[in-house]
């Protein structure tokens, strides 16, 4: 038997990451390559016109790049543990998801209850286990 919990928690999961990847790949396309960090200022208008300075970009990009690769490689792991039913992979899962919530806070409203529901998640499905 598997997890209802770890499958809302993938699902929810999978749309975010969707979500991201269709954003900012998108913005990188239409910045045509190199001109992503340009995008990613005009992404977040506000952070960059209170910090002007050009490091500090170059650190939300790498905090972005950080947030994007855990949470779609959290995503991936995800359903790995839902097909196998390893409640230590979901575990795992919701570790990556809650290391791209800490990385990128910006997308806290999305990322924090996928994290919240996949340790939830991992809990049951581990409980499932031990009970089969």
């Amino acid at each position: 038997m598997k997890s209802k919990t770890l499958l809302a928690a993938n699902i929810l999961s999978t749309i975010f990451s969707l979500f991201l990847l269709g954003y900012f790949g998108y913005a990188l396309v239409e910045a045509g390559g190199w001109d992503f960090i340009e995008a990613v200022e005009d992404s977040f208008e506000i952070i960059t016109d209170i910090f002007r300075e050009a490091m500090f970009v170059y650190i939300i990009l790498i905090l972005l790049l950080i947030h994007i690769l855990s949470f779609v490689l959290g995503s991936m792991f995800g359903w790995i543990a839902y097909i196998s039913k390893k409640s230590g992979l979901a575990k795992f899962a919701a570790t990556l998801y809650l290391i791209a919530t800490v990385s990128f806070p910006f997308f806290l409203i999305c990322s924090l209850p996928t994290t919240i529901v996949g340790f939830i998640g991992a809990g049951k499905q581990k409980e499932i286990n031990r009970k089969s």
